[in-house]
């Protein structure tokens, strides 16, 4: 309950943050800001996949996460949920994840999260898809696109959408 507070307090105060600009691959940076471990969850066309990685924040100064995109789907989220893999949870739409100077932020199952929705392909565990992350630094708009590896979703990864406020959300294409 407290980091769901947290969470949301975060969210409001980083909301006041600009946008996004190079693009790169894998365990690569842009002005300091490290993308590492990068995958998403095998899924069906049509469905969801949870994105997993790490962001690692040297810029000297704090930045926030703005979004998490893929050409393979038509919406995309970050959120905060206690655990995906528990059952008794609830995702709540974040507009941004401040991350502060000398972080490691984690994406993943529990927490800080981030997904994409409504693919329009099949993601098959082995393969690799693009991912263009955008955070601004307050300064300026920063873009990063990264190859995420396709690995095996949890057995008990759920989605937990249905009583949740999609407004908000970023849309692609």
């Amino acid at each position: 309950m407290r980091r769901s507070v947290v969470a949301a307090l975060v969210s409001v105060f980083a909301g006041c943050a600009t946008l996004l600009g190079p693009s790169g691959a894998g365990a690569t940076s842009s002005t300091k800001v490290l993308f590492s471990h990068v995958t998403v969850t095998a899924a069906k066309k049509s469905g969801e996949s949870a994105v997993v990685m790490t962001i690692d924040n040297r810029s000297g100064g704090p930045i926030s996460l703005l979004s998490v995109t893929s050409s393979v789907s038509r919406m995309n989220m970050i959120y905060f949920d206690t655990n995906m893999c528990q059952g008794n949870h609830a995702m709540i739409w974040l507009q941004n994840i401040l991350i502060m100077n000398n972080h490691v932020q984690a994406l993943g199952y529990q927490y800080q999260g981030a997904m994409l929705s409504h693919l329009n392909q099949s993601l098959k565990k082995g393969s690799t898809v693009p991912l263009e992350i955008t955070w601004s630094n307050y300064h300026s708009l920063k873009k990063m696109t990264v190859k995420a590896h396709v690995v095996a979703a949890p057995k008990t990864l759920r989605f937990h959408m249905s009583a949740m406020n999609m407004s908000g959300m970023n849309m692609n294409g």
